[in-house]
């Protein structure tokens, strides 16, 4: 009798599948399908939607794009690992995604736009 064979590929997206449950669940992040992203450019960089936020943070539905550090870090023109947003008006969601550079899963954050916008604009002067 044989067992059946889990692929590398498989064992990824099951626990993707898992990641996106627990964020919907534990902080109503939403992970954003393919053909939904949306470009999100800020000055000359522009980087694809990922992530959005349905929570309620006091004024209805939230509705934001989240970005994660790398994407945060890469339009404000940061290439180290600094904190993007020292300071952030929403609280950043803890949340587990795959960081192809390393090839395994690390926790990450998932920052608001409009505090990435605000961080922009502040180093603009």
């Amino acid at each position: 009798m044989t067992s059946p064979t889990i692929t590398l590929d498989h064992l990824i997206q099951t626990r993707l599948a898992e990641i996106a449950e627990d964020a919907w669940q534990d902080h109503r992040v939403m992970p954003v399908r393919d053909g939904n992203a949306r470009i999100l450019q800020l000055g000359t960089a522009a980087v694809e939607e990922r992530w959005y936020c349905q929570a309620d943070h006091g004024d209805g539905l939230c509705n934001e794009p989240l970005l994660p550090h790398r994407q945060a870090s890469t339009l404000l023109g940061m290439y180290n690992d600094d904190e993007p947003i020292p300071h952030p008006q929403l609280p950043p969601v803890e949340i587990e995604l795959l960081d192809p550079s390393i090839g395994c899963f690390m926790t990450d954050a998932l920052f608001h736009w409009s505090d990435v916008v605000s961080e922009y604009r502040k180093a603009q002067g």
